[in-house]
C-alpha cells in the first residue's frame, strides 16, 4: 500500500511539473516577444561618453529656429503665468562654440512648453541629432524629455531617456547653463554637458 502510495505521489509530481514546463514554452513564445543574449547584440561593454557643445534657441529675426505653436501675448518671462501652456517648436543649431558661426555639430529638434504658472520653467522633448560629416556620432540621437526653470542661476540638470546610433540605449544626464539670454527676444545660446551611458 505504501509503494502504491509512493509510486502515485511520483506520477502526479511528474505530471504537474510537465504542466508547469509546457506553460513556461507557451509564456515565453508570444509572437510579440523573444528573450534576446545581451552579448550577442554586442551589449557586454557599456561606455560612457561626455560631449560638449552650445545650442541656439532664436525665436526672433530673420533666422528663427523656434516657432511658438499658441503664442500667448508677448514675450515676458518676468510675468511666467502669462506664458503658462505656450508651446513651442524648434530646430535649433547645435555648435562648437557660443557664436553662431561656428562649427556646426547637429540640430537640437524637439519641443518645449511653458508648464508653470509660478517660474519660468519648461517641460522640453528635445532629439539631439548630430550631423557633423565624417564624424562617428554622424545620424546618431540623444533623446532629452525633463524639467527646464531656465532663469534659475547656475547649472540645470535633465535626464537623458533614450538615444539611436551609437547611443542606442542611451541613458544619463544633461547639464545646461544659460551663455546668454535677451528677456525681450527669447533668444538664448545654452551651453550643453551631455553625460551618456551607452554600448
Amino acid at each position: 500500500m505504501l509503494k502504491q502510495y509512493y509510486l502515485f505521489s511520483v506520477l502526479i509530481t511528474l505530471f504537474l511539473f510537465t504542466i508547469l514546463l509546457s506553460e513556461g514554452r507557451l509564456m515565453s513564445s508570444h509572437p510579440f516577444s523573444t528573450e534576446l543574449s545581451a552579448k550577442a547584440m554586442a551589449l557586454k561593454n557599456e561606455k560612457l561618453t561626455h560631449l560638449h557643445f552650445y545650442y541656439h534657441n532664436l525665436l526672433a529675426g530673420p533666422n528663427a529656429t523656434a516657432l511658438p505653436l499658441n503664442p500667448k501675448g508677448p514675450l515676458g518671462y518676468s510675468h511666467p503665468a502669462r506664458l503658462f501652456g505656450r508651446l513651442t517648436m524648434a530646430d535649433n543649431p547645435l555648435t562648437l562654440d557660443p557664436e553662431l558661426d561656428s562649427t556646426a555639430v547637429g540640430r537640437v529638434q524637439g519641443l518645449y512648453g511653458v508648464a508653470s504658472r509660478a517660474d519660468a520653467a519648461l517641460v522640453e522633448l528635445f532629439n539631439f541629432v548630430f550631423t557633423a560629416h565624417g564624424g562617428e556620432y554622424r545620424g546618431s540621437t540623444v533623446t532629452v524629455l525633463g524639467r527646464n526653470p531656465i532663469l534659475a542661476a547656475g547649472t540645470r540638470e535633465m535626464p537623458v531617456v533614450a538615444g539611436t546610433g551609437v547611443f542606442g540605449f542611451a541613458r544619463g544626464k544633461v547639464h545646461l547653463k544659460t551663455h546668454s539670454f535677451n528677456k525681450t527676444t527669447g533668444n538664448a545660446v545654452v551651453e550643453c554637458d551631455i553625460y551618456v551611458f551607452h554600448y
